[in-house]
């Protein structure tokens, strides 16, 4: 079974907040987009092997976030559908 993100794929939009002054967070991208300069052309799946989350077991996308009002930035996990 395929899944994917529906952030990822524009299905939804991400809306977090900030885990330090709760202000609106945006979307920074996949996590694994900054792992290194080839990891964007990498497969999703292989990334997920070695990006030390547990995304692959869970079926989630990990994204980054940074707040607009304090600068503090976070991981947002985000359920994928099939």
């Amino acid at each position: 079974m395929a899944y994917f993100c529906p952030v990822c794929n524009g299905c939804a939009a991400l809306s977090k907040k900030c885990p330090a002054c709760g202000g609106l967070s945006e979307d920074l991208g996949r996590a694994d987009a900054f792992i290194g300069p080839y990891a964007p052309y990498r497969p999703i799946d292989d990334l997920k092997m070695t990006n030390g989350f547990i995304d692959l077991a869970t079926h989630q996308c990990v994204h980054i976030t940074k707040c607009r009002k304090c600068g503090q930035t976070a991981y947002a996990y985000v359920n994928e559908q099939l």
